[in-house]
C-alpha cells in the first residue's frame, strides 16, 4: 500500500512539473512557433522522465514480486517437510 501511495506521489509530481512548465512557457513573451517548440520538447521531456521512473518501478515491483514469490515457496516447501516428518513420526 505504502508502494501505491509513493507511485502516487512521484506521479502526481511529473504532472505538476508537466503543468508548470507548460504554464511559464505559455506566460513567456515568446513568437508563436518558438513557443511550440518549447512546449514539445518540455512535454516530451516531461515524458521521457515518466517513462524512465515507470519502467525503473516496474523492474523494482517485478523484483519484489519474485522475491515474495520464492520466499512463499520457501515456507511452503518447509511445511510441507514438516508434515511429512510428523506423519511419519506418528507411523
Amino acid at each position: 500500500m505504502a508502494r501505491d501511495n509513493k507511485a502516487g506521489t512521484i506521479l502526481g509530481f511529473l504532472v505538476g512539473i508537466a503543468i508548470g512548465a507548460a504554464a511559464v512557457l505559455v506566460l513567456a513573451p515568446q513568437a508563436g512557433d518558438e513557443l511550440r517548440d518549447n512546449i514539445t520538447d518540455a512535454i516530451g521531456d516531461s515524458v521521457d522522465q515518466l517513462r524512465d521512473r515507470t519502467k525503473n518501478f516496474t523492474r523494482r515491483s517485478q523484483k519484489f514480486v519474485e522475491t515474495a514469490t520464492e520466499q512463499v515457496q520457501d515456507v511452503v516447501d518447509q511445511g510441507t517437510d514438516a508434515f511429512k516428518q510428523a506423519k511419519k513420526a506418528r507411523a
